[in-house]
């Protein structure tokens, strides 16, 4: 059920064991250190907005693992006004309705939407990848903010904390909330990072753990969240898929892996292939429904039942570009196996 292969280029390496394990996850995505630096700012900022808008100081509390000085209120360390516009803008691409910050000295211009660069990715894309290529746009032009004042990784986790606090004082707070957590509109790659610091026990903390099962896991804990059994199932059924059929075997089966091009070709195969026999085997995980329909036995039946069903059950159609990291793709990829699944169980005729 768990790959023994481990990275072995952590960026920033750090002498504590949470922040490394945050850092192996973020590193197994594809983030470069920028984006990485980005990545702990809104970490750190989501949690501290959040606790502030519904007095609810427990939320907060995880943070003192990375976080010093919990409660530290500055503007100082890097450009929070430049910091803060980046999330204002990429919460403008779901609501175009929030207000700016209001500060003496900032120019009448400076949060004018034609100087928006995450629109573009507004107007082209549509659900899934929309909510993917805006939150590494904002992690990436954060990260290259805080690279330039040299910060490092406990530093943006600090900035982002303390920076929040800062702007929650302000007469705008209220557009400052706001504006957070509606940039806070995430993919499940990117959500199940950020889970890390409040929950270090979750399965993204294991470094010995395939990039892919993480995220496929974080995906039907997310989509599935009001159905554990068929979830349960799922994974089940995942790791029949790509795990060693051995007793207490960790390893991935030989013949997979991302780096392929035929995987996302060979993993739906093997889902239309192997799935009725495997339900039949293990009716008892779960609680899906079987309908009378027909076997799915070409692919130019099926590719247009599963576009289909994508785009109007998970908000998820190709994407406009090439796939901009390795989290985006086995989100992408989880999506087409949850829904695979679905389609197969809801359509095929199997017998208990």
């Amino acid at each position: 059920m768990f790959n023994l292969i481990k990275k072995n280029n952590k960026p920033m390496e750090t002498n504590n064991d949470l922040l490394n394990l945050w850092l192996n996850f973020a590193t197994e995505n594809g983030f470069s250190q920028g984006q990485i630096l980005g990545l702990a700012y809104f970490n750190s900022s989501i949690p501290t907005v959040l606790a502030n808008v519904k007095q609810d100081k427990s939320i907060i509390s995880p943070l003192q693992n990375v976080v010093s000085n919990i409660g530290n209120s500055s503007s100082e360390g890097a450009n929070v006004l430049y910091l803060y516009k980046e999330m204002y803008f990429a919460a403008l691409t779901n609501d175009n309705d929030l207000k700016p910050l209001v500060l003496d000295g900032i120019p009448n211009d400076f949060f004018a939407a034609d100087n928006n660069p995450y629109l573009k990715y507004s107007n082209t894309e549509f659900g899934f990848f929309k909510k993917s290529r805006v939150s590494v746009m904002l992690i990436q032009r954060m990260g290259e903010i805080l690279e330039d004042y040299n910060v490092t990784i406990f530093e943006a986790f600090q900035l982002g904390h303390s920076h929040m606090n800062f702007l929650l004082q302000t007469n705008s707070r209220l557009n400052v909330a706001h504006a957070v957590i509606f940039s806070n509109i995430l993919p499940h790659y990117i959500a199940g990072i950020i889970e890390i610091i409040p929950k270090p026990d979750n399965l993204n903390s294991r470094t010995d753990l395939w990039v892919f099962s993480k995220i496929f896991y974080q995906t039907i804990s997310n989509e599935l969240s009001n159905d554990a059994s068929f979830c349960e199932w799922l994974w089940y059924f995942h790791n029949a898929i790509f795990y060693e059929n051995e007793p207490g075997s960790t390893k991935v089966k030989s013949e997979w892996s991302l780096d392929d091009p035929s995987f996302e070709i060979n993993m739906l195969k093997n889902i239309m292939d192997v799935l009725p026999a495997f339900y039949r085997g293990n009716s008892k995980i779960g609680n899906q429904q079987i309908n009378s329909g027909k076997s799915f036995v070409k692919w130019e039946e099926f590719f247009p039942i599963l576009n289909e069903y994508l785009k109007n059950n998970y908000g998820v159609q190709s994407p406009n570009e090439t796939f901009i990291n390795i989290g985006e793709t086995c989100n992408y990829l989880a999506y087409k196996f949850i829904a695979s699944a679905q389609i197969i169980l809801e359509n095929n005729k199997m017998e208990k």
